[in-house]
């Protein structure tokens, strides 16, 4: 796969995680933005990085791993905070990428996408990065969060 791809795809996606799980969970997207902007860099390089030197059925496990622990290092969360927004973030990443991929599959062959990066970046965008806009925008006008007692 193309280097640019994963930072095509990858740097939109997390931040586009953190944002929706920022709002989500009542953490200020205004002030953690530059952090925020940082954080989508470094799992941009650690996705691409992890898609050069792995190819192990544990890479999702040790993905999620660092994804809460360059949170947890950068944002100066607790550990169960950057753990809880990490799960939140594959979740929904997840769900996404069921919902919205296995219809698309229908119509354009997984091994094409697969195949081409700028199909494989059209697909992210239409899978991954729009839907997260829309979420997020949603979250926003409607004022929706949700409260875990673990966080504060």
């Amino acid at each position: 796969m193309a280097w640019f791809s994963y930072f095509l795809l990858s740097v939109p996606e997390a931040f586009l995680l953190l944002a929706v799980t920022f709002t989500l969970l009542s953490i200020s997207i205004k002030e953690n933005l530059k952090k925020m902007i940082l954080f989508a860099f470094l799992w941009g390089g650690v996705a691409f990085i992890f898609s050069i030197l792995m190819n192990s059925s544990i890479k999702p496990v040790i993905n999620f791993t660092f994804f809460a622990i360059i949170l947890i290092v950068l944002f100066r969360f607790k550990i169960l905070t950057g753990i809880i927004i990490s799960l939140i973030s594959y979740i929904l990443l997840v769900a996404l990428e069921i919902i919205i991929l296995i219809p698309l599959t229908q119509v354009i062959p997984f091994e094409q996408i697969a195949a081409s990066p700028w199909l494989r970046i059209l697909a992210g965008v239409f899978v991954i990065h729009i839907p997260l806009l829309l979420i997020w925008f949603i979250l926003q006008k409607f004022n929706l969060k949700i409260k875990i007692p673990l966080l504060r």
